[in-house]
């Protein structure tokens, strides 16, 4: 998952969840979407996020 701020920041986070389909949990007047891996997002900060591709790769010896 790729997100960008509204301060300018961006990260990538690896979850087994799409957060953009996640119902917002609210904690003292902040909506935040949390994953199974416990990242906890406020949507009040995100500016714009999306689901980035996974690869699998298979090692070969």
């Amino acid at each position: 998952m790729y997100v960008l701020l509204k301060i300018g920041q961006d990260f990538q986070l690896e979850t087994i969840d799409n957060p953009l389909e996640i119902e917002p949990v609210h904690l003292n007047g902040a909506a935040m979407v949390m994953t199974k891996e416990q990242y906890g997002i406020s949507l009040l900060q995100v500016k714009k996020w999306k689901k980035l591709k996974t690869v699998k790769v298979k090692l070969v010896n």
